[in-house]
């Protein structure tokens, strides 16, 4: 039996009532913390060398990256844990092993517009590992508990008044949530690279039999959703700098979609 069996009734109930539900100390902070080394090294390394990419979330502050087949220790942590089962239980199409990624809040990074990360006819769940302490200092997720029980245009979303929360969590505890809930990224205040890993079930999951074969096995930056043409780093500096515009631009588009 795993450490989860007993409360599985209790947080799929929160999960259908809140959108998410968040799990204390599952994994080892000691190989978070290592594995927390190796992830900013990399970046610091390819800045350093000149091999970071332009655009592509290094405007805005918000990377993604492939953490590397040295991460999977979590993965075998969150599975006999229960974290897998549970998430089976709150998403029955979850049948192959998630998609394996993380994200690099890098400091000084700029405040994501809310967003959800999927759409309401192809929802699937995220598991969230906090590599480190996360506060708001270092730009601890936001998200808005119950958004994702309709679904909502942006400018509905941003109308609703519904108040969000900041996730302040602790190295080793987890995040379980729907695509569908709202929620952004937020500033890192910090000095250093705040790693988030996620674990995701677009699509069913992985095409891959071994996920963490991907990308040979090595950490990998990757870009977001901007892209990295010219317009893309336009439109990504335009967000991160004049933020009430961006803003403003995507309540209008919402309206007429």
């Amino acid at each position: 039996m795993t450490p989860l069996a007993e409360q599985m009734q209790d947080l799929c109930s929160a999960f259908a009532r809140e959108g998410y539900v968040t799990l204390p100390n599952v994994v080892s902070k000691s190989r978070l913390a290592a594995l927390t080394d190796e992830l900013r090294g990399e970046y610091s390394r390819a800045r350093a060398n000149g091999e970071l990419f332009s655009g592509g979330g290094t405007i805005s502050g918000h990377l993604n990256c492939f953490p590397g087949a040295q991460s999977r220790f979590v993965y075998d942590e969150l599975e006999q844990y229960g974290v897998f089962d549970l998430v089976r239980r709150l998403s029955p199409s979850a049948l192959r092993k998630p998609n394996v990624g993380c994200n690099l809040n890098l400091p000084n990074s700029s405040a994501q517009n809310p967003h959800v990360d999927g759409y309401a006819e192809t929802v699937f769940t995220i598991v969230n590992v906090l590599p480190i302490n996360t506060d708001i200092e270092n730009g601890a997720m936001e998200v808005t508990p119950g958004t994702h029980l309709r679904e909502y245009k942006y400018w509905q979303y941003v109308l609703s008044g519904k108040p969000a929360i900041r996730m302040c969590m602790s190295a080793g505890d987890v995040i379980v949530r729907s695509s569908t809930l709202w929620h952004r990224g937020m500033p890192n205040m910090s000095t250093a690279v705040r790693p988030m890993l996620a674990f995701t079930w677009e699509n069913g999951g992985s095409d891959l039999a071994d996920p963490y074969a991907a990308h040979g096995g090595k950490i990998t930056l990757l870009s977001n959703r901007y892209a990295q043409n010219l317009s893309g780093r336009l439109r990504e500096r335009a967000f991160a700098s004049l933020p009430a515009l961006g803003k403003g631009y995507l309540f209008v588009r919402s309206v007429f979609q």
